[in-house]
């Protein structure tokens, strides 16, 4: 029995770094368009002050939230490397296997990156609680930010068995 149970947890945490990995290269594929049209819709719905430092905002937080996608990819898939390497290696040793899983601990490790993801987007999407255009301008960013919570969420709920098979 004890080995049904290894197995079902190598597997969980097989597709739960698969799952992550896919949400953070969309992320990294859609941002840069998404700011490129919030930056047209900052360009024609604010005028002055506002407009610049909107803007000026917007690529400081287009180059950081892509360097942190980037750092939390290559953390996430040196993981990755990591567990089927422990994979391999313990195969043959249920035990051992269970507790590299353990040691690995995806989950955590994962929501930190994710967790950095989202406290750059609330330094941002802050910005919309001071005015209904820009909370409108930056609906994209809000979405996102939605996105890794429920992603932290779903990661947690997974990890610790509440979803059953």
């Amino acid at each position: 029995m004890r080995k049904l149970e290894v197995l079902k947890n190598l597997l969980v945490q097989d597709r739960l770094i698969k799952f992550n990995l896919d949400l953070l290269e969309g992320l990294l594929r859609e941002i840069r368009a998404d700011i490129e049209e919030i930056k047209i819709l900052v360009e024609s719905c604010l005028e002055g002050e506002e407009k610049e430092s909107l803007l000026r905002t917007l690529a400081d937080f287009e180059a950081n939230f892509k360097s942190l996608i980037v750092q939390a990819l290559d953390y996430i898939y040196d993981l990755y490397e990591i567990f089927n390497f422990d994979i391999t290696f313990l195969s043959n040793i249920p035990e051992e296997l269970g507790r590299e899983i353990e040691r690995l601990d995806a989950v955590n490790s994962i929501n930190k990156n994710l967790e950095t993801l989202a406290k750059a987007l609330e330094d941002i999407v802050s910005l919309a609680d001071r005015d209904e255009k820009i909370k409108v301008i930056l609906t994209p960013l809000l979405v996102y930010r939605e996105v890794l919570e429920h992603g932290m969420a779903f990661n947690q709920k997974l990890a610790g068995g509440a979803y059953v098979f």
